[in-house]
């Protein structure tokens, strides 16, 4: 994993990890091919102030949900026009963070033209942010060029944060990006639990029982950047949410290691799991939609 420094903004984490194992960024759409990416990391190590936190992917969050089988919603993602009435740098950077994770809901559905609806969205309200003039131009000519190609589409999507990345690294914009992390962090979780079907689905619930860590670093990030009070409402709603977590505990299963003497390799079997009811899914899923529409009001 690569740890980022303060410098580093974690604006990388929410729509630069889009370019995680997606290839080199550079390339353009002349190449005949494009290489298939590796999967993207399921966290990445961020330090701000001195503090580490571990975040999921939302990329990994959008793969869990096409592989468990739960059906493509489109109408789950933010609307494209919610930008235009939004005001103030909260709401807007935390949906510039929303539309990031619908980015990869779309993409990975092989939903092109929304993808590259929801790119413009975001530009839009990256010129909103004083961002603007980071996005390259002529990504958006290349992104429509590649709709029916979902490796094309998540390296084009990485392409295009890359520039907003460098200018918030180098204007130290952390409240912006670590907002923009926590938006979003809020819909990859609303996308995963919107679905009643994923309470029965046991790699899910898994992962929404491994939220409650991040949790936390989200809760810390936002008070390590809180100043006049602007994100008060935000972090009352996610020390609310906090509560749904408080009697959701990781089970440790001892099994025996097994060596393998030809190869020098001891394989760790030992398991831990973290057991979600559905009577607690449905509550966070309630609270994660109350926090989500308290942004987008």
């Amino acid at each position: 994993m690569m740890a980022f420094s303060r410098s580093h903004p974690v604006l990388l984490l929410c729509f630069g990890l889009l370019i995680t194992g997606c290839g080199s960024p550079d390339a353009t759409e002349s190449e005949a091919e494009v290489n298939v990416p590796e999967p993207p990391k399921e966290n990445e190590v961020v330090a701000i102030g001195g503090r580490t936190f571990s975040i999921p992917s939302p990329v990994q969050a959008a793969f869990a949900i096409k592989n468990s089988g739960l059906k493509y919603q489109r109408d789950l993602t933010v609307p494209l026009d919610r930008g235009a009435s939004l005001v103030g740098k909260m709401q807007q950077a935390t949906l510039l963070g929303m539309y990031g994770a619908d980015m990869a809901y779309v993409t990975v559905h092989n939903d092109g033209q929304r993808a590259l609806a929801t790119l413009q969205a975001i530009e839009k309200l990256g010129g909103e942010l004083e961002l603007g003039n980071a996005f390259d131009r002529s990504l958006l000519d290349r992104f429509k060029r590649n709709v029916g190609s979902e490796d094309s589409l998540l390296r084009f999507s990485g392409t295009a944060f890359r520039a907003a990345d460098e200018y918030l690294k180098n204007n130290e914009r952390d409240d912006v990006s670590t907002l923009v992390l926590v938006g979003g962090w809020v819909e990859s979780m609303h996308l995963t639990l919107a679905d009643p079907a994923a309470a029965k689905t046991e790699k899910l619930t898994q992962r929404i029982g491994e939220q409650k860590s991040t949790l936390d670093g989200m809760v810390a990030l936002l008070r390590e950047i809180e100043e006049d009070g602007a994100n008060a409402a935000l972090v009352n709603a996610l020390v609310e949410l906090q509560a749904e977590y408080t009697d959701i505990s990781p089970t440790y299963t001892y099994e025996k290691p097994v060596t393998d003497p030809a190869s020098r390799t001891t394989y760790i079997n030992s398991v831990t799991a973290v057991s979600v009811s559905e009577e607690k899914m449905a509550s966070i899923a309630a609270k994660v939609l109350a926090i989500r529409s308290m942004i987008l009001a």
